[in-house]
């Protein structure tokens, strides 16, 4: 059994603690399957990092009456300047397990290939899951931490890795977190939910879902249905469980996923291009088209991937040394260029992204495209999408001034624009003034904008002048 008795976790930072647990409690035994919903940031890995021993509790008592693996897919506990294969031969020797048959089934299950024989500092963060996943399978842990395995690889492996847990390994306990709703149902036989700090537990999914969508406010607003998120931060989360939702979104990254592991990166590129444009505000598979675009050798693309990637909340440690390489091999200095993190906040403050960016240029410039290196350029200089707006507004003549913007073509971002421009206002009226600014032969596009950059200073001192 594993026990949690008033479990607190507190982070002190410079603006205060920040409380992610509070007091939360619950006990898990041999074949119970936990599944735990929450929205980003609500303190869901603390929890899993917590229970693996990573990290320690601020207050409360974690009992552990079995073993319990590391979260799986999770690549932080390897030494970075050692091999896949040194990293095998460490943790073998460690569990006394037999090297060569481990090295065997981490090789074949990973598919990582020659790759195991670099350091794995050099690895992206999915094949630091793949190979983390892989090695948890040799050891015979009595209950599996599982975090986002979703996110890694392809279907293909996917459906691997599910045979191993689920199949093979279903009288353990388990501890599952996913962007997926649909991933937990169907794995999990008990259910919770981490919002505030505090931990809410269910028997049946259905009543945890619902509740899980009235605290992030999809309920309310029907906003996987509609787009009608109420926020950026909300539009991001939205993203991931309606992109998941969409049949076609996953055909074609499916097809990205067989086109990348048949060395076919062009093609693999325009693949996750496609299903990103359907769901720009998904962020998984920017870091797989900007690692594609690089094999490609288009460089501008790929940067503007890796930040766009890190713009919607990928970890910067994970892209940054892919996002170094190609800035120089553009000709350009790494350090005169770093990366902007993912910021939380109003989106103002916010790092903006192609998505964002692409917004903005149509309704401040009336532009309705942007060149790879254009984008470089305003992804490059501007970290936050208050500052990338009053750049444009400050650029000269333009649609947020005269009204003189282009009937839209092809995939406008009218999710983004709304809760960017019009993030103050109700959803439904933000939704309004969106449509008025898409009817280019009347005098509504002045009006909406009137309404746009309300809690924007930088921008609305730009407009103002």
């Amino acid at each position: 059994m594993i026990r949690l008795d008033d479990v607190t976790k507190i982070y002190r930072t410079r603006s205060g603690d920040n409380v992610v647990l509070d007091k939360v409690g619950f006990e898990l035994r041999m074949g119970e399957r936990l599944g735990i919903l929450g929205r980003n940031g609500a303190g869901k890995s603390t929890m899993v990092r917590l229970i693996s021993g990573a990290e320690r509790p601020t207050a409360g008592r974690i009992e552990r009456e079995m073993s319990v693996s590391w979260p799986l897919a999770f690549g932080g506990a390897f030494q970075p300047t050692l091999s896949g294969i040194d990293n095998i031969r460490f943790i073998s020797r460690i569990y006394a397990q037999d090297f060569e048959r481990n090295l065997a089934f981490v090789a074949d299950f990973s598919e990582l290939g020659t790759y195991l024989r670099e350091p794995v500092r050099s690895y992206s963060s999915g094949m630091r899951a793949r190979l983390a996943f892989a090695i948890s399978m040799i050891i015979e842990f009595d209950c599996f931490l599982i975090d986002e395995i979703g996110a890694v690889g392809d279907a293909r492996f996917h459906d691997r890795c599910n045979d191993e847990l689920f199949r093979k390994r279903g009288d353990r306990a388990m501890v599952l977190i996913s962007h997926d709703p649909g991933y937990l149902r169907d794995h999990c036989n008990r259910f919770a939910l981490l919002h505030g700090g505090e931990l809410a537990l269910f028997d049946d999914f259905d009543v945890a879902y619902d509740r899980f969508r009235d605290v992030i406010g999809l309920n309310a607003a029907s906003a996987v249905d509609r787009g009608a998120a109420p926020d950026r931060a909300a539009l991001i989360e939205v993203a991931q469980h309606r992109a998941l939702a969409d049949e076609q979104f996953r055909m074609l990254v499916r097809d990205g996923d067989w086109a990348r592991d048949a060395g076919r990166w062009e093609e693999a590129e325009r693949h996750y291009a496609a299903a990103l444009a359907l769901h720009p505000f998904q962020r998984s598979y920017w870091v797989q088209h900007a690692h594609m675009a690089k094999e490609s050798g288009a460089y501008a693309r790929a940067e503007n991937s890796y930040r766009t990637a890190c713009a919607l909340g990928e970890p910067a440690a994970d892209v940054e040394a892919f996002l170094r390489f190609t800035v120089a091999q553009g000709g350009d200095d790494p350090d005169a260029w770093p990366i902007h993190p993912y910021a939380k906040g109003a989106a103002s403050a916010q790092v903006p992204g192609r998505a964002d960016a692409e917004a903005l240029a149509w309704l401040i410039r009336g532009e309705t495209e942007l060149s790879d290196d254009m984008l470089r350029d305003l992804l490059r200089r501007h970290g936050s999408c208050d500052a990338l707006a009053a750049a444009m507004v400050g650029d000269g003549p333009n649609a947020a001034r005269t009204g003189a913007r282009p009937a839209p073509t092809g995939f406008v971002h009218k999710d983004a624009i709304r809760v960017l421009a019009f993030a103050h206002l109700p959803p439904a009226t933000g939704e309004q003034r969106v449509e008025q600014l898409s009817a280019p032969d009347d005098d509504a596009p002045d009006t909406a904008i009137a309404d746009a950059f309300r809690d924007w200073p930088m921008t609305r001192k730009t407009l103002d002048r």
